[in-house]
């Protein structure tokens, strides 16, 4: 009978694995910090979208009562969208005929106080409009 001699197996040693969870570890941090980040931003993408509809509306209720005149409004919201507020402002413009329309939506985001400002010109009088957008 021949005999064979026991085959060696080679086996991790412990730097190895310690190296190896090592480098598995800072991949799961990294991956859920990645998914933290995303939902994070996903929540901010939605507050703003959200916050750009309320001034809409805002705006368009301005727009559609009409007999606009120089000053300012504010108010809260209700229901779902309690935590948002609104100002609006009418100002005199440079442009002749036309008034300027500022409606600002603001909202708590953790500690800090966020908002969302809409700008547009109005003819007095008229219901016709030219918009910008401007975020703070």
């Amino acid at each position: 009978m021949i005999h064979h001699p026991p085959s060696r197996r080679r086996a991790f040693s412990l730097l190895e694995t310690l190296a190896a969870v090592t480098i598995f570890s800072v991949a799961i941090v990294a991956i859920i910090e990645g998914i933290a980040a995303n939902t994070r931003t996903q929540a901010w993408i939605e507050d703003e979208s959200r916050a750009a509809m309320l001034a809409q509306n805002i705006l368009e209720e301005i727009d559609y009562v009409g007999n606009l005149r120089v000053g300012s409004d504010s108010g809260d919201f209700q229901d779902e969208d309690s935590r948002y507020s609104w100002s609006s402002e009418i100002l005199q413009s440079d442009l002749e005929g036309l008034l300027e329309v500022r409606v600002t939506v603001s909202w708590t985001e953790g500690e800090a106080m966020r908002d969302f400002q809409l700008v547009t010109y109005l003819r007095s009088g008229d219901n016709q409009t030219t918009t910008t957008l401007q975020t703070q």
